[in-house]
């Protein structure tokens, strides 16, 4: 006799539970009914970033170019790691009526004092779908110039680096080996860098 196959169904989700709601995140335990129909739940985590329509905002962050081919990047203390780590600079649309594009180029001259000419979308998606529904924006940045100082705040701790394109991967390489936090989006995008003309 043939073994009847479990019937399995697709994941339904059927409502969210706000454990914890603070000022900036809140946790949620998301119930939903797995392939066999039980009912499950999943912790996550959400930044409270806003949006309309039901589409919430995204985190921006970018790759600014100089014009002598550098990246500019920073060198930032990250509370949670209780580490400084090497990033791309970054930010949230936290301005009413802001624009992804407005915001990155707003994080970018608060943080390095750095303006560009020109930014266009080089990828996005989530970035850590097992924990938040958080998704993000990188845009590439050309003509990167230094136009005014930083302008940081009491809780932000950031360096400014230059590295040239050509030297990109082996400066990840090297800081690694030196035992320096290094964010993962930072080697994510090099393909994209080359798609876009700029090589590594």
């Amino acid at each position: 006799m043939k073994k009847q196959k479990e019937k399995k169904q697709k994941f339904k989700i059927l409502h969210d539970e706000i454990v914890f709601n603070g000022k900036f995140i809140k946790t949620i335990r998301r119930h939903f009914l797995d392939r066999a129909g039980h009912k499950i739940f999943w912790e996550m985590v959400e930044r409270k970033l806003g949006g309309r329509n039901g589409k919430k905002k995204r985190i921006v962050a970018i790759a600014a170019i100089t014009p002598k081919r550098e990246i500019v990047l920073e060198k930032c203390f990250r509370v949670p790691l209780k580490d400084y780590t090497i990033e791309l600079p970054a930010g949230l649309m936290d301005k009413p009526g802001e624009s992804e594009k407005s915001a990155i180029r707003r994080e970018l001259l608060e943080e390095t004092g750095y303006a560009v000419s020109k930014v266009e979308l080089l990828t996005a998606g989530p970035f850590n779908s097992g924990l938040t529904s958080d998704k993000l924006a990188i845009y590439l940045g050309t003509n990167a110039r230094k136009i005014a100082e930083p302008k940081l705040e009491c809780s932000e701790d950031i360096e400014t680096i230059l590295v040239p394109i050509s030297k990109l991967l082996s400066f990840i390489k090297k800081n690694r080996r030196r035992g320096v936090e290094v964010d993962l989006k930072l080697p994510s995008i090099l393909p994209f860098l080359s798609e876009s003309g700029l090589s590594v």
